[in-house]
């Protein structure tokens, strides 16, 4: 089947417009598979008609998820790149945990954005299971997300090949692997239940957001996936993980991503073979010291990476965790504010909000919105009882808010009931099916109706 110059045009311009990837010349030839491999599964073989019948279909439709999953690169295996596993495994989670440990307050928050079949979150769940011998007294986040529900499916899975293990130490297979056949291995069921997995649209959907789970992170991990995007669509992602991130958190990506103009006004940090950046507290506090460019070694004093001199660099700026070290309180006047209140969650001020939030519900009980508020804030805070309990009260309150049913749903399925989990999905999808795609829906953050309900199905899919 050819395909035409023509075709190839009009295909970049509509799959940039609607998912916001970047086909140049240069990766024509990832174009061309991905719409062969559409056509392939389309009832519709022709290439012309093809993409006028894609033009006439939201966003949130079936065809355009194949569409995507057909068009990302979802190559990836257990602690790829040496350099970046060592400088999460030596500098910054020691950081990060001994700023929490400092404070008295054992919670760590992390997003795996872009995960694809899950070797990255799991990896990042590894690592945290090594460096803290209490791990089960701490509330730990790893959230992980991907805009194709196969992928994920198959992460929770959590059945890899031993290609997936190529990078990864025999001792850690021994530890947290079990053989399934010949050339399969199984991943430790403790290890699969610290990773949440959840599909999203990072170029479609609105983040940071309570309802679902990406504000007031410590740590985000995007790798090789800004690159695939337009120039746009990179830096409105790139501004928003920027929001996403408590003060003093972290972001990690490709080298190949590296762009101080892009992610301003975050902080580049070198390190050895990596470059991340870091979110601070004052745009006044001088520098951080870090190791030049050209300073790159390969060789790890790592348990995980080898052995060897590892050239990290010890930041002489402190830990920062100010959502836990500055106890912060809205003026008298504002204190019932929920949207204010909002806001000290979303920077991360978790303790607070949630103080707040409480007070506001002691004087009014049936406060819909605060009953919301409290239970994504709960969330956040890893007690995902007390976040149920709430979300329970608030579809009580307004039984017809497809946002209450959806967090409702998200969270029983994290909790491994399906069939609740699946219940509630099914509500939303009823509540929203006859509603305008590009109607805001209330209480969601920005998400439309349009939106909410295929993340909807989506979640219905990875659930059977």
């Amino acid at each position: 089947m050819r395909i035409s110059d023509e075709i190839h045009v009009q295909a970049r311009a509509l799959i940039a417009d609607r998912l916001g990837l970047d086909f140049p010349e240069n990766r024509q030839a990832d174009l061309e598979r991905g719409l062969r491999q559409a056509l392939g599964h389309s009832q519709v073989r022709a290439p012309e008609q093809y993409l006028a019948w894609l033009a006439t279909l939201p966003d949130e439709s079936s065809e355009w998820k194949w569409l995507a999953s057909f068009l990302t690169v979802g190559e990836t295996y257990f602690f790829r790149d040496r350099s970046c596993v060592g400088a999460l495994e030596q500098q910054i989670l020691p950081d990060l945990i001994a700023a929490r440990r400092s404070a008295g307050i054992l919670r760590l928050r992390s997003w795996s954005a872009g995960c694809a079949t899950g070797p990255e979150p799991y990896s990042l769940a590894i690592l945290l299971d090594q460096l803290l011998p209490d791990r089960p007294t701490w509330s730990l986040t790893i959230l992980a997300t991907d805009i194709n529900p196969d992928a994920l499916d198959l992460a929770q899975r959590g059945i890899y090949s031993d290609w997936a293990l190529r990078e990864t130490p025999p001792w850690i297979i021994d530890r947290y692997f079990h053989r399934r056949g010949k050339d399969s291995f199984e991943l430790d069921h403790a290890i699969r239940r610290m990773v949440t997995f959840a599909p999203l649209n990072l170029a479609k959907d609105s983040f940071p957001a309570l309802m679902t789970n990406t504000s007031a992170m410590d740590l985000i991990i995007c790798r090789n996936v800004l690159m695939y995007f337009t120039s746009n669509v990179q830096r409105a992602v790139a501004s928003q993980l920027h929001e996403a991130l408590v003060t003093g958190g972290w972001l990690v990506v490709a080298p190949a991503e590296a762009s101080t103009d892009l992610f301003h006004p975050l902080v580049p940090i070198n390190l050895p073979g990596v470059i991340f950046y870091r979110k601070l507290r004052d745009s006044l506090l001088p520098p951080l010291p870090c190791s030049s460019p050209e300073t790159v070694t390969t060789e790890l004093s790592s348990p995980l990476c080898g052995t060897g001199q590892s050239g990290y660099p010890a930041l002489d700026q402190p830990p920062i965790a100010p959502s836990v070290r500055e106890p912060v309180s809205l003026p008298p006047d504002r204190a019932l504010d929920l949207q204010s209140i909002r806001i000290l969650a979303d920077q991360g001020h978790l303790e607070e909000a949630r103080r707040l939030c409480e007070v506001v519900l002691a004087q009014d009980r049936l406060n819909f919105d605060a009953s919301l508020l409290l239970a994504a804030i709960c969330q956040e805070q890893g007690e995902v009882p007390a976040a149920i309990e709430a979300l329970r009260r608030a579809v009580y309150l307004a039984p017809n808010s497809s946002a209450a049913h959806f967090m409702l749903g998200c969270l029983l399925l994290r909790q491994g009931d399906r069939k609740g989990g699946r219940r509630s999905m099914e509500t939303v999808v009823q509540l929203l099916h006859s509603a305008s795609p590009d109607e805001a829906v209330f209480g969601s953050d920005g998400l439309t109706a349009g939106r909410l309900l295929e993340t909807a199905r989506a979640y219905m899919e990875m659930g059977r």
